[in-house]
């Protein structure tokens, strides 16, 4: 809002936020870096311990910029965390929504979401197959909804990436308090 929020009042609006599980949304941020800025490659994502030091366990920073800033987290994973930590703590209202009931229970979600912020769902919804993004710059070979239900609905696509290492990191480091509030499971670790 301090960039683009001039003029704007926030009381007449309410924020609805999307969380991903944080296994996935590392994945997406993968495919897709936006405005992310960490070492990485295809053959090494979400490179949360960098691979390059095989025997010291070192976080692999990332800088991301917004609007007026760039912030550094100790991983891409510590990136997830405070962000929905931040949204979790907010005292404004708002309405925190699973990506993925939104991908696989679309209209349902939808309908509560319009009677929560106090709107009248209409009959007629409607589903977008194509990818709802442009096909161009970071969004380039977005999914479409039938490759999202793919994608998102494929246990096996959840960790696509992820090291040992990765994955010792992520479970010492994922905020376990927001994973149980919003009914997301940890993997099984790697065994020894």
């Amino acid at each position: 809002g301090e960039r683009w929020g001039k003029g704007i009042k926030h009381e007449d609006f309410m924020p609805v936020v999307l969380i991903k599980d944080p296994y996935s949304w590392m994945g997406s941020q993968c495919r897709h870096k936006y405005a992310t800025f960490w070492g990485h490659d295809d053959q090494h994502c979400p490179n949360l311990i960098r691979w390059r030091i095989p025997d010291e366990d070192v976080p692999s920073e990332v800088r991301v910029k917004y609007a007026l800033q760039m912030k550094l987290y100790e991983s891409l994973l510590d990136m997830w965390n405070h962000w929905y930590e931040e949204w979790d703590a907010q005292t404004f209202p708002h309405l925190t929504t699973r990506f993925e009931d939104l991908l696989f229970h679309g209209e349902e979600v939808t309908r509560q979401v319009c009677e929560c912020v106090g709107g009248r769902f209409t009959d007629y919804f409607q589903y977008v197959e194509d990818s709802a993004k442009s096909q161009r710059g970071v969004h380039k070979g977005a999914n479409g909804l039938v490759k999202a239900m793919l994608q998102y609905g494929d246990p096996e696509k959840r960790l696509g990436g992820f090291t040992d290492r990765d994955r010792w990191y992520a479970s010492k480091t994922v905020d376990t308090g927001l994973m149980k509030k919003y009914g997301y499971t940890a993997p099984p670790l790697p065994s020894d």
